[in-house]
């Protein structure tokens, strides 16, 4: 039976955090490409996941397409909010739960860049931290929706039997907020753009909970059913820029087309976020994540 990637689940204590995105060369070669993979499936001190934007997947498995995995379409929202595409082909979170944990990551990142040299170009990088308990930048707890067991939080996986089976299609995003725009609000307002109480995350209820709020706009449904995603992000800053590296993992990708969808006011209803006159877009993708089993059968093959 297969196995999920064990990173996806043990996250919760890491305090540091590193995110890679490659773009593939074309001219590639993916039998030394799986050779270098291979290499770097077990780094030392680190947890890590590997995913595959969908035309990498196809050319590393072109025997196993995965139903629905699409790359990342831009999304032209109301008041000119726009979620850009930024698809890329290979992509690497490592995590530590250890006071050397950057140190640990900072090791298997230098690897991985000297791994996929010629083969892939890297086109985004973030480092980032667990802030506080489990905070975003904004000062609210981030993932309070997330399943709080682990029957509900498999349920982000891909069901036994299926093509694909305990791997998972995983959006990222990089968002960038606008700090100073957003704490020039009221706390109570702040929490009405968010959706929830900003000291103990309580879901807002009845008149008090906006239409347009954050929670609001993500409550969607699919075939009657709630579109529940596990979320993963991490917050990043400087003096530049803060934001947030959104990571999520689902069981459909339509999951997360829906919630951006509602969220940037394209399904007809004439609402958008507020969140997003706070935060943009700078970055999107989708992935998919294999299962772990499926991971090691893939590099088993280069060696």
């Amino acid at each position: 039976m297969a196995v999920a990637q064990a990173g996806i689940f043990n996250s919760d204590i890491s305090t540091h955090h590193y995110y890679l995105e490659f773009s593939l060369n074309t001219d590639a070669d993916i039998s030394v490409l799986k050779q270098q993979l291979a290499s770097l499936a077990t780094p030392d001190g680190s947890h890590l996941v590997m995913a595959f934007g969908p035309n990498c997947w196809q050319r590393l498995q072109p025997q196993m397409s995965i139903e629905g995995l699409s790359s990342f379409k831009a999304i032209n929202g109301l008041e000119g909010h726009i979620c850009p595409s930024t698809q890329q082909d290979v992509f690497f979170w490592l995590h530590c739960p250890t006071e050397e944990g950057h140190s640990y990551n900072l090791d298997h990142v230098f690897k991985i860049t000297d791994a996929l040299e010629g083969l892939a170009s890297l086109t985004l990088e973030i480092q980032a931290v667990k802030y506080h308990d489990s905070r975003d930048l904004t000062g609210f707890v981030d993932g309070s929706a997330n399943p709080k067991d682990e029957h509900k939080y498999l349920e982000s996986l891909i069901a036994d039997g299926q093509k694909g089976e305990k791997g998972s299609y995983l959006l990222t995003q990089k968002w960038v907020h606008n700090l100073k725009k957003f704490k020039q609000l009221p706390q109570l307002e702040q929490e009405q753009v968010i959706g929830r109480t900003k000291p103990d995350s309580i879901e807002l209820e009845g008149d008090a909970m906006p239409d347009n709020s954050h929670v609001s706009r993500t409550d969607a449904k699919l075939d009657g059913k709630a579109a529940k995603v596990y979320r993963r992000s991490t917050p990043f800053g400087n003096s530049q820029e803060k934001g947030l590296y959104f990571v999520s993992f689902a069981n459909q990708q339509a999951r997360h087309q829906i919630q951006l969808d509602r969220m940037f006011g394209v399904v007809g209803d004439g609402i958008y976020d507020r969140l997003l006159d706070f935060s943009q877009a700078k970055s999107s993708s989708y992935w998919f994540a294999p299962s772990q089993t499926s991971l090691d059968d893939l590099l088993a093959c280069s060696s």
